[in-house]
């Protein structure tokens, strides 16, 4: 569910197009075309020159079908694609610059998917990106300020967890400092706190493709990655020259890391009053936050502290790295500790010994299971047909790294742990079928497609409300193969959207036990499930409102703060040491759990 604008590097050689090529046209720079109809099994080539450390944006609006875009080089080579999760209308968009200057192909096809449209049309266009932010009027700032948060108004994003006084008041608070003309990365730090204070996971806001550019060219980066345990920070990685590894950052270039910190928690999302999902995310942004939020420096200074003996450390002189150093150093980093990233959608595995089962399900993407949900559902009935013949007595769920995917994978899951059938929500509701806003989403001009997505599963009420159709969102029956065992769930802040709902189903349903920390998600449920993508006119800043309020029907006897996550019985985080040699602290703990409970 949380999901984000997806670029695709390929390495390998594009040895031949499968569709059929329909046209060779030349692309020129601002050069709009419109109204051109595609069908399926058919591929559109645009040819244009691109130039050596220059930026450029392809946008691609899609209309009525689900395309994929791509950029390839003069040798066949497929440089930048992407395929964005927002369906068969909406942009397609690459920011792409080339590694030399040449003649280059973007070549759009339709998704070959049995659900996308069999024709459509589309609009095209090249543009080159500044090297400099210029600046913007301030009735142009006012402008997309007010329509931003006259859209929250509108779909009731923020009042959830705040009253309409309170998101008011930082609205005004926010809107007061656009006093002058400014950039979109200063009007971006005006925007982001109040994205973050609808106290939505699911929204989210963008830099311009300008301020990406920018940075890309001229910004600079601290060389180095973190981790945040007990909400110190700490650095994962050395440097030539640098000993930072595993030492906790005290200040940066003379502020605190209480108050950096403090910034990036300001402008961070997340469902209600969490914070674990904030520590997360921030964590594997913290870079480029500081990037955005904090003056550009050729050099830093660190004061750090060592944490097996207090020693104060200080380093006067720490360089700074461009952009594309960063990112090769960011994917070393990555390569260097041990499960940074999960490698596979999901895995299985048994000790008959200990007559212990784990199930790891990392995600709930359908494109990431072969054959999507049935390819899932076929998995499940494989691990649970083991589970049963070899007489496993304990079942270890690791969702830790599940942020979400496909709505309704969690209740495939769930159907195997519970022996009777559940109520899933209280109530799905949205605020509406349509919005004043719509020409500046990705359903300019496609009212009424939205309107007619919207009523498959809304109708409006007596009392005024919008509201699920009965039968729709409801969870699954019992599966036959159901668990009649003990069961254990490793739980953190990236569990989140559907891996969050999943934990609180499992809650209200099951006699689970549940480890680590506070999950990213909200236990009494989250705004998600259709959204629509905004781009402020002036500004040219993007993001989405989520539209879908899921109300979790919770459980009585359950005692969880409003506005927070499942909560663990057993609250486990790893020490520094662990996590950069890849000892699992949770997972030994349930181990051991288990072996302590047997006898």
């Amino acid at each position: 569910m949380k999901n984000s604008f997806l670029v695709i590097l390929v390495l390998c050689f594009y040895t031949s197009l499968t569709a059929q090529s329909k046209r060779a046209e030349i692309l020129k720079l601002n050069h709009l075309i419109e109204g051109v109809e595609i069908k399926q099994n058919e591929a559109h080539s645009f040819e244009t020159k691109l130039e050596y450390n220059t930026y450029y944006t392809i946008n691609v609006m899609q209309e009525g079908i689900d395309l994929v875009v791509s950029v390839m080089d003069s040798e066949g080579k497929v440089r930048a694609e992407v395929d964005s999760p927002n369906g068969m209308f909406g942009p397609e968009k690459i920011l792409f610059t080339p590694e030399k200057t040449g003649q280059f192909k973007i070549i759009v096809k339709p998704l070959d998917e049995n659900t996308n449209s069999k024709a459509g049309k589309y609009k095209i266009e090249i543009q080159k990106v500044s090297k400099n932010l210029k600046k913007i009027p301030v009735k142009d700032l006012l402008a997309d300020f007010n329509l931003l948060q006259n859209a929250y108004y509108e779909t009731r994003v923020g009042l959830w967890y705040n009253s309409r006084t309170q998101f008011d008041s930082i609205c005004n608070l926010q809107k007061n400092k656009i006093t002058a003309p400014m950039n979109a990365l200063k009007f971006y730090r005006i925007l982001a706190p109040v994205v973050a204070f609808t106290k939505e996971g699911h929204s989210n806001i963008k830099i311009s493709d300008e301020t990406i550019a920018y940075l890309k060219q001229s910004g600079t980066y601290l060389p180095f990655g973190v981790k945040i345990l007990d909400k110190k920070v700490f650095i994962i990685n050395d440097l030539p020259g640098f000993k930072l590894k595993g030492l906790i950052l005290s200040k940066i270039n003379g502020e605190t890391i209480d108050s950096i910190m403090e910034k990036m928690l300001a402008i961070e999302p997340a469902d209600g009053f969490n914070l674990t999902s904030k520590y997360r995310w921030i964590e594997g942004s913290f870079s480029k936050y500081y990037a955005r939020y904090f003056p550009q420096s050729k050099v830093f200074k660190l004061e750090l502290t060592d944490p097996k003996t207090g020693e104060k450390i200080t380093y006067e002189n720490l360089p700074a790295y461009n952009s594309k150093d960063f990112g090769n150093l960011n994917a070393e980093i990555i390569k260097s500790i041990p499960n940074y990233r999960y490698k596979k959608a999901s895995g299985f595995s048994i000790d008959l010994s200990a007559s212990t089962a784990v199930i790891t399900v990392n995600t709930f993407n359908l494109g990431s299971y072969t054959n999507k949900r049935k390819g899932f559902q076929t998995f499940l009935e494989k691990v649970f047909d083991t589970i049963s013949d070899k007489k496993i007595k304990n079942l270890i769920i690791d969702i830790r790294k599940n942020e979400g995917g496909e709505q309704g994978m969690e209740d495939q899951f769930l159907s195997f742990l519970i022996n009777q059938e559940y109520k899933k929500y209280k109530y799905v509701e949205i605020p509406g079928f349509t919005y004043s806003f719509l020409e500046f989403t990705n359903y300019h001009n496609q009212k009424e497609n939205l309107i007619k997505e919207l009523k498959e599963d809304f109708y409006l009420a007596n009392d005024g409300r919008y509201l699920n159709i009965e039968g729709h969102y409801t969870g699954q029956k019992p599966n036959s193969r159901n668990f009649k065992g003990n069961i254990y769930f490793l739980i953190s802040g990236l569990t989140f959207s559907g891996g969050s709902e999943f934990a609180a189903l499992a809650k209200n349903n099951t006699n689970t036990k549940f480890i680590g920390e506070e999950t990213g998600g909200g236990y009494y449920g989250n705004s998600s499930g259709s959204f629509l993508s905004f781009t402020l006119p002036n500004s040219k800043i993007t993001g989405r409102i989520p539209l879908c309020k899921f109300v979790v029907e919770p459980k009585k006897d359950i005692a969880i703060p409003f506005g927070r996550g499942v909560l663990p019985d057993f609250e486990i985080q790893t020490s520094i040491e662990d996590y950069l040699s890849g000892f699992d602290t949770e997972m030994e703990f349930v181990k051991k759990l288990i072996e302590k409970n047997k006898s």
